[in-house]
């Protein structure tokens, strides 16, 4: 047997995607597209008018869903904005390329941007410089890259800048971030001044994220009639109402800048991807804001595709996707092979499980550590201090009956499968691909349609 066939036969049966990677390196188009990638920041799913909500909350958004592909089950691979931005940027998942939470890590908030003494408490791991970024994959290729991001854990030390020829992170003072109107107007300055370059343009909208207080008109746009906000944390309908104005002030300036890339003569030369890092609690189960658990709430994200030119029929497609499969789409509309040793795939059969992690810090959260695993409706939340749950969606979205003890089975062997599959991933830094997992484990992937 070949050195080659070896090392296929090895990466598939460890689910490190490289069949995917294979097929992203198939040809592209004569013409390589742009890419731009937008990723809405605490964007819940169910906010956006292309995913069924009733509200008008995202007019040109939903506009450019209706020429994409759009998947209605997109799973972030955790509920903050570090490792979620990772795992689009490397195509791993948090176990695999490092960026989280960590009482030890190196960097802490309030070193990167001017804040309270207690934010000394949030610390955190960048990704490292070992690292390699799908901007780096793309400015290797020959294309213009260039970023204008507007929350604070995107701020240059935390490690997603690189690969980054222009990097623009201005204007991020507070835990507020930056305003959606700043980020269209420096993106739109930077297409300005790269004319007749191959580009791939990554900007992160910041707004939905708390504290819910966009400018007017859009502020009082949902607000019951006489209403005036109140002062610090909303509640009820007045919560909702605010989220759905961040929602729309976002879009607006959305709106701006694809009609910026329509007069520059870049959209319709584009690949866009519209994702987000996380979703937003807003008071389901009681709780609000995001990064402790892995509610679907939290995870459950927009995810849609527009291809340059008709060259992908707009759809929906229920199928699952992950931010790590971000990589390897790109990188294959573009003609650039992905990299082995990553855990993303190809979608719309992505070949992988789909998980997510998060780490909270200890004095932040008292529930520690969540993982999650699905298969199918089937939803597994593993917890550090025993508290796991076992969910069916297709009859429980809202995630109220635990069935972890009624089904111990499915809940073990879930549960076992995640451990070993995360167990085998390379860790932080590392290349090549994943070690090779037992007889047991490849026949129970099988069956949970990841390997065939």
């Amino acid at each position: 047997m070949s050195r080659a066939t070896i090392t296929a036969l090895a990466a598939v049966v460890a689910l490190a995607g490289c069949r995917n990677a294979d097929r992203s390196a198939s040809p592209p188009a004569a013409k390589r597209p742009h890419v731009v990638i937008l990723s809405l920041d605490t964007t819940r799913v169910d906010r956006l008018g292309c995913y069924g909500y009733a509200r008008a909350t995202s007019p040109h958004l939903d506009r450019l869903a209706a020429e994409s592909v759009l998947y209605t089950h997109a799973i972030a691979t955790s509920s903050w904005t570090l490792p979620s931005h990772a795992s689009l940027f490397t195509g791993k998942l948090t176990t695999s390329h490092g960026a989280h939470y960590d009482p030890e890590g190196p960097l802490d908030l309030a070193g990167v941007i001017e804040g309270p003494r207690e934010w000394r408490d949030y610390r955190a791991r960048p990704l490292a410089e070992t690292e390699r970024t799908l901007a780096e994959m793309l400015r290797e290729a020959g294309y213009a890259t260039g970023a204008v991001v507007g929350g604070p854990w995107l701020k240059r030390p935390f490690g997603l800048a690189q690969g980054f020829d222009y990097y623009d992170d201005d204007h991020i003072t507070t835990s507020d971030g930056r305003r959606a109107e700043s980020v269209t107007d420096a993106a739109l300055r930077w297409v300005e001044r790269s004319p007749g370059q191959d580009l791939f343009l990554f900007l992160n909208y910041y707004d939905p994220h708390g504290p819910y207080s966009p400018p007017e008109p859009f502020l009082s746009r949902f607000l019951a009639p006489g209403t005036r906000p109140s002062g610090g944390i909303p509640k009820g309908e007045e919560l909702q109402a605010r989220y759905d104005a961040e929602v729309l002030y976002m879009d607006h300036h959305v709106g701006r800048l694809l009609d910026g890339l329509r007069k520059a003569g870049v959209y319709e030369d584009a690949l866009f991807l519209v994702t987000a890092d996380h979703g937003e609690l807003l008071g389901e189960q009681g709780r609000l804001g995001h990064g402790q658990h892995l509610t679907q709430a939290e995870i459950h994200i927009p995810f849609f595709v527009r291809y340059p030119r008709g060259q992908e029929a707009p759809r929906e497609v229920e199928s699952p996707v992950q931010l790590t499969d971000v990589v390897p789409l790109v990188t294959r509309a573009v003609g650039v092979p992905a990299p082995l040793g990553i855990q993303g795939g190809l979608p719309p059969s992505i070949g992988h499980p789909v998980v997510a992690e998060v780490y909270p810090l200890p004095f932040d959260s008292p529930d520690g550590d969540w993982r999650a695993l699905f298969d199918g409706s089937w939803k597994l939340l593993w917890n550090s201090k025993g508290r796991h749950g076992l969910f069916d969606l297709a009859h429980d979205p809202g995630e109220r009956a635990n069935l972890a003890t009624r089904d111990p089975e499915r809940t073990a062997r879930m549960a076992s499968l995640l451990d070993k599959y995360l167990a085998s991933l390379p860790r932080p830094g590392a290349a090549g691909p994943p070690r090779e997992l037992d007889a047991a484990t490849r026949e129970a992937l099988k069956a949970l349609g990841y390997v065939r």
